[in-house]
């Protein structure tokens, strides 16, 4: 006998794969968390096979999961293409994005490469400042979309990888081993400044490391130039971590910072249909790349491997 899905339970199961979680899943279909649940045991029932599994205190995809999304994504995006095109929808019009200026390097070019060749109708005004006061911006409903840094995401928040806290130093210079620690870090409202006092205050006696703050940035570009010109160890994402700079590990004597979250937060009153193909095309960009982002060749100056 024949089987039809119906494309809701796809358009679920993928919000799910995009997410991680079925209560995030609900929010971006806007249906409750237990009629996700049903949905996706329907799904399950339908097909003859487990799709989800039990992580930790999560759920995961198994492996037959893993090859329904794929599948699942193509038919979803088509349908809508379908639709677009039969009504003659044309997406245009003005999206507000917020970065903070370290991950617009990385990520910026690639998503906005993937909008201008499909919709070069919409127009993206781009705002790049720190994560706090973007939420901020946010809160105002002067931004439409932002990407963010996060120690513990919000309900909201569409969480787009878990990024590690990267100790760097200058690759021609031995700044990493001077007592006390020159450090140059982000200004104190940043998660990465907070878990960075965190990871050091936190150490044992036996294992206190002697550090002294040397510079407060709100600027990735200052940090970066501090820590080439052998002026002080930074930390930042390790996704944007340029070249030219060397990641310390936990064998040079820097302890671990742990990991901050890069999220995707939308206002709630400002779900356009540019602000809606804006977000599938940055979901698109990380599912694209999962592990890392290419380390940026050029956040201050040219870089002697830029041309590589």
């Amino acid at each position: 006998m024949r089987i039809n899905l119906d494309l809701e339970l796809l358009r679920t199961l993928v919000a799910f794969a995009d997410t991680g979680s079925f209560k995030r899943a609900a929010q971006l279909v806007y249906r409750s968390q237990p009629a996700v649940s049903m949905q996706m045991r329907r799904l399950e029932d339908l097909l003859g096979h487990a799709l989800f599994t039990k992580q930790g205190r999560g759920v995961t995809f198994t492996e037959k999961g893993l090859q329904l999304v794929a599948q699942a994504r193509q038919i979803v995006i088509a349908h809508d293409r379908l639709v677009d095109q039969m009504h003659g929808a044309k997406v245009e019009g003005r999206v507000r994005l917020g970065i903070p200026d370290d991950y617009a390097v990385v990520i910026l070019p690639a998503v906005l490469r993937r909008l201008n060749a499909r919709f070069p109708g919409v127009n993206v005004d781009i705002v790049a400042n720190t994560s706090p006061v973007l939420v901020q911006m946010l809160a105002a409903g002067d931004l439409d979309l932002a990407i963010l840094a996060a120690a513990n995401p919000e309900p909201e928040d569409l969480v787009l990888r878990r990024e590690p806290i990267a100790w760097v130093t200058s690759s021609e210079h031995d700044t990493h081993l001077r007592r006390p620690l020159p450090l140059a870090l982000f200004a104190d409202e940043s998660p990465i400044y907070r878990a960075t006092i965190a990871a050091l205050t936190g150490r044992s006696d036996a294992e206190a490391l002697d550090f002294q703050i040397v510079l407060r940035s709100k600027s990735a570009s200052v940090l970066v130039a501090a820590a080439m010109g052998g002026f002080a160890v930074a930390t930042m994402a390790r996704c944007v971590v340029p070249v030219g700079l060397t990641i310390l590990s936990e064998r040079d004597g820097v302890p671990d910072a742990g990991h901050i979250h890069v999220v995707m937060r939308a206002t709630q009153d400002s779900q356009s249909l540019a602000t809606s193909r804006l977000t599938g095309d940055i979901l698109d960009s990380f599912r694209g790349d999962p592990v890392a982002f290419e380390p940026p060749a050029l956040l201050l100056g040219q870089g002697p491997d830029a041309a590589e």
